[in-house]
This record gives C-alpha cells, sequence and structure tokens, in this order.
C-alpha cells in the first residue's frame, strides 16, 4: 500500500491528518495541528504537491494519546525501567519507532481528549494528545507488523497524569525511604493507584469499608469515597450507582 493509501486508510478509521514539511517535524505552510483534516480531496491535493510529506496527527480530534520514548541518551531501557518501577505499565501492541530511535506508544480513550503534552513527565518520557508525527512519514516505522485495530485503551494513570493528578519526578522509586510504613500509608497508596473500569464497585467497596475500619466518621467516608471516585477511578461511577455500593458496606459495617 502507497502512503497516500495508507493515509486514506487512517481518516477512513476516525484519525485527523495535516501536512508536515519532508522529513521534518513542522507543518507545512499555513499549516498546523488545528488544521488536521479527515478531507479526501484535500489530503490528495496535499500529495500533488509534494508527494514526500510527512504526516501528523491531531491526537486529540483522534481520540489518541501517545507516550514518547526519547532516545537522547541511546537507551531506550532506562525510561521504561523507570515507569515499571513506578508502576507504570504500557500495554500497547501499536509502538512506531521515530526518526530518533524513539519510541511512540499509541493508546485510545474511550472519552474526549484534551490537547496537552506533558513533557519530562519523568526523564525520558513524555505524555502527548496534542499532536504527533506519525508512520508512513518518512524515517517513522510501525513495530511488528501492529494496525490501528492493535491501539488498546490507555491505562488510567496516563489519563490522570494528562489531567494533573499524577505527576511524579524522576527521583521518586519505590522504597525510597527508610520507613515503616503502617495502614494508613498502604490505603493511601491504593486509592492513589485508583481503578479502572472493569472493578469499580468491588473497588470503591473495599476502600469505603477500609476508611470505616480505621476509624473515619461515616460521614466524612462519604465525603472521601466522592472525592476517590471522581479522581481516581476510570470512569467515576454516577452518584447514584456510588451511593448504593455506600450504603451496602455502611448496613453491614453497622452490624458487625
Amino acid at each position: 500500500m502507497n502512503r497516500l493509501n495508507q493515509v486514506i486508510e487512517m481518516v477512513q478509521r476516525g484519525l485527523y491528518v495535516y501536512p508536515i514539511v519532508p522529513n521534518e517535524k513542522q507543518p507545512i505552510k499555513d499549516y498546523s495541528y488545528l488544521k488536521a483534516s479527515q478531507d479526501i480531496a484535500l489530503i490528495k491535493r496535499w500529495f500533488m504537491d509534494e508527494p514526500n510529506i510527512n504526516i501528523g496527527l491531531n491526537l486529540a480530534k483522534s481520540n489518541l494519546i501517545v507516550v514518547d520514548i526519547d532516545n537522547h541518551n541511546n537507551d531506550l531501557q532506562a525510561p521504561l525501567q523507570s515507569l515499571s518501577n513506578l508502576g507504570y505499565n504500557l500495554p500497547s501492541d501499536y509502538v512506531e519507532l521515530t526518526r530518533s530511535g524513539g519510541l511512540h506508544y499509541y493508546f485510545r480513550s474511550n472519552k474526549p481528549v484534551k490537547p496537552t503534552r506533558k513533557t519530562k513527565f519523568i526523564d525520558g518520557v513524555d505524555l502527548l494528545s496534542d499532536f504527533v508525527v506519525s508512520s508512513p512519514s518518512n524515517n517513522y516505522k510501525v513495530l511488528n507488523g501492529a494496525t490501528l485495530d492493535d491501539i488498546p485503551q490507555a491505562p488510567n494513570w496516563i489519563i490522570k497524569a494528562l489531567d494533573n493528578r499524577a505527576m511524579p519526578t524522576d527521583k521518586m522509586e519505590d522504597n525510597h525511604y527508610s520507613y515503616k510504613k503502617y495502614y494508613t500509608g498502604y490505603l493511601l497508596d491504593e486509592i492513589v493507584k485508583g481503578v479502572d473500569s472493569g472493578n469499580r464497585n468491588n473497588w470503591i467497596a473495599s476502600i469505603f469499608g477500609k476508611l470505616l475500619r480505621a476509624g473515619t466518621e461515616p460521614k466524612n467516608a462519604y465525603n472521601l469515597i466522592q472525592l476517590i471516585n471522581d479522581n481516581y477511578v476510570s470512569p467515576p461511577l454516577e452518584t447514584k450507582e456510588l451511593d448504593t455500593v455506600v450504603k451496602s458496606i455502611l448496613k453491614r459495617f453497622i452490624n458487625e
């Protein structure tokens, strides 16, 4: 499949593209990621005017997020290991090799994405939801024969980080401090880790029960669980469903 047909297939799958100067990263004159399009006739004109253009993606309009692993020090494993040490996994089979030798891990979002980027989320790792240079640009290559069908949903930690709810530094490491961890510390770690859609009700029930057993007043525990639901559950439970879970656990706690 030639490059034009690849781009047409991308827009037919819901992606928004814009033209970039051949072998570069800056848009062609009078274009930007804000002018990304799905107009096939327009895209054909881009290629007629300059067959060797690079291709940019408007990630936000395409509901995509990219985790950019830099290769500045010729060491891709260091940033990947740093993410792993923080408990942040990259479960994507759709990975592109960039012209600088870095890696772009692609993820989908099941809700609208705001265009933003977190440069140096940790050393060597950027989080992108605004724009990116993409295959089939020159010197950008999809690895292992992956297709757009292989792009998975974004893990909860990426969504939170883009929303400024999780911003680790490159100095954070597991067991970095030599202190004894108590029940409250484990509970807070569990809360901040959060939960994705698969097990929300049971997770909320467990956290609310643990707040009560830690001695939190029921009204305070309810206020906390609302904050936890809004910030660490993706997507949050509806209020009615949250109240049902809370009432069930509170009734069980009272009867113990």
